[in-house]
């Protein structure tokens, strides 16, 4: 995978599409003190992904405070060489500044079986 360090935080760079469209996601956080991975919703507007309030909206409580978030599938995501097909991805609004696209939690780095170094920072597929 390729990693490397944005504002002392370990990022990658992942795919994903909805709806037929697709986008390149810079800065998703590999964050292993997330148990959910999420996508920042300001950074995947532009390709229909959307809040829709039929239904239930999300509460999640964190070291940041209360956040709000929505759950969508996607088409695909792809870390590295790995694509998740049909995924249920959660989405809120992680970062106002639009810097961070995303987090990578617990749950797609077990899939993964991900081994990181943090110092290198390096992080690939058992």
């Amino acid at each position: 995978m390729n990693t490397y360090k944005f504002d002392r935080l370990i990022c990658t760079d992942v795919n994903i599409s909805f709806g037929g469209k697709k986008k390149v996601l810079k800065n998703v956080v590999i964050d292993t003190g997330a148990a959910q991975s999420i996508i920042n919703s300001l950074a995947v507007e532009d390709i229909g992904i959307s809040p829709e309030y039929v239904g239930e909206i999300s509460t999640t409580y964190g070291i940041g405070g209360e956040l709000v978030f929505f759950t969508k599938v996607v088409d695909n995501f792809i870390i590295a060489d790995t694509e998740f097909k049909s995924l249920e991805m959660d989405f809120g609004e992680i970062d106002s500044k639009g810097e961070l696209t995303g987090l990578i939690g617990m749950d797609l780095l077990e899939k993964l079986r991900a081994v990181i170094d943090v110092e290198i920072p390096l992080v690939y597929e058992k």
